[in-house]
Parts: structure tokens; sequence; C-alpha cells
């Protein structure tokens, strides 16, 4: 039997499995993600989302056995990431990234986002960041530096998007192009280590949205919908504030 000799990993989703078991969906530091069956007592331990943990599971197939899952110390641990924002994050790997299918740099940025998402909830751009840093990853995402169409760099301002087919100079742009503004295109393009200029988070929101639902294929993502719905209402309740 194949035996794990130990790495870091993050709950990604859970359910249960025959009599008193646990199937898990980790995101392992060297094997990207991974399913583990946890039987018995093992799986009335405290493993949960946002949480760090030390893994290790023995076999081979589809489903090997957890042997071990020790949680790690952290910030986490105290101030744990806002749920439908983990909800979400959560979702995106799920749906988008396949099992046994190593991502090592996509788990640093994924540890790095919730770390400062614990400290930072507010800060919605870092969203952005880490959908932006998964389709780069995975190779999915849109050359903003040049005309898809012509391969002119692209201008200060005037770019149009497209799902599926990249980012446009004026000249090329197709039929129905959403527009790219200068400060988005500057960000995406950049290192993302820095929030982008407050102006363009609603755009960077639409374009990120647009670039992920084409790969989704039409798949609804439960977390988009309950997020929206809560920023909803918390705008409608500061209003209402606002307004007494």
């Amino acid at each position: 039997m194949e035996r794990n000799q130990g790495e870091r990993a993050w709950v990604l989703h859970s359910h249960p499995f025959g009599d008193g078991s646990l199937v898990l969906e980790l995101f392992t530091e060297h094997h990207g993600r991974l399913g583990v069956l946890a039987r018995g007592k093992r799986r009335r331990g405290r493993l949960e989302a946002g949480r760090p943990y030390w893994v290790r599971w023995a076999g081979q197939g589809e489903l090997p056995v957890l042997q071990s899952a020790e949680e790690l110390p952290g910030r986490l641990v105290q101030h744990p990431v806002p749920a439908l924002l983990l909800f979400y994050l959560n979702e995106l790997l799920l749906r988008l990234t396949g099992r046994a299918d190593p991502q090592d740099e996509l788990f640093v940025e994924y540890s790095q986002i919730l770390e400062a998402l614990a400290a930072r909830p507010e800060d919605f751009w870092l969203l952005r960041r880490f959908e932006r840093r998964l389709l780069v990853t995975l190779g999915w995402a849109a050359d903003v530096i040049h005309c898809a169409q012509c391969g002119a760099l692209l201008k200060e301002a005037n770019a149009y998007a497209r799902a599926g087919e990249g980012v446009f100079c004026a000249r090329h742009a197709p039929a129905l192009a959403q527009p790219v503004s200068a400060a988005a295109l500057t960000w995406l393009g950049g290192d993302l280590q820095l929030p982008p200029e407050r102006s363009a988070w609603g755009e960077l929101r639409s374009y990120l949205a647009m670039e992920l639902d084409q790969l989704l294929g039409g798949r609804t993502l439960e977390s988009r919908r309950l997020l929206a719905a809560y920023l909803r209402r918390r705008r409608s309740s500061r209003g209402g504030a606002e307004s007494r």
C-alpha cells in the first residue's frame, strides 16, 4: 500500500459516505486536489474548511484512505474567513481543477488569500486577485497586453473583451464585446499585489465573471448567488440606516 509522508492541505468540501465515514475533497500542497476517505472515528474529528491541516493518507486509486489530520496553528484558527467568501473560493477550485493535478503555485496563492481575508474580510478585491491567478495558473487567462486579433499593444483606452476570444483593440473589437478600461487592463496585467483603483472594482468583477462563466459552461455557482444576495441586503440595510 502506498503511503504519503504528509503535507499541508485544506478541506474544500465533505460529504457522508457509507456507514459513519466521510469523503473529503482536499486541496494539497504537492498533489493538487485529492479525494480521501475518512473512516470511522476520524470522520468525527474537527476537519473543517478554512483550517490548515497536515494530512497523511495511504492507498491508490480514486479514494485513498486518510491516516491522520493534524490542525496547524495560525491566524485562521482564531479569525476564520467569512463562510460565504470561503464557499466561493472552494467552489471555484472544485469546479475548475481536476483531481491529482499538482498546483503548487495555486496552493500558495489560495493560502495567502485565506490569510488576507481572515485579516481583512471587507477587501473583496482579493477575490478578483484569486480569480485572475486561478485563470493564469490553469492557462485560461486572456492576454491583456496585446490585441487577440492583430497582436498590437493595447492602448490606454478603447480595449474590448469577449469571453473565450480575448481582448481586442478598438479596430478589431467583435460585436457585443465588453469594454475594458485602462485601469482594469493595468491591474490585470500587473502583479496583483495592490488593490485596483476603486473605479475599476465593478468592471473587474464583471470581466472576470465573464471569463469564468465561459469555463463553467453555463453551470451556476451557488456561492456566487448567495454572495450577491448577501451584498444586496447589506447595501440595502446601510441605505436604510443612512436615510433614518
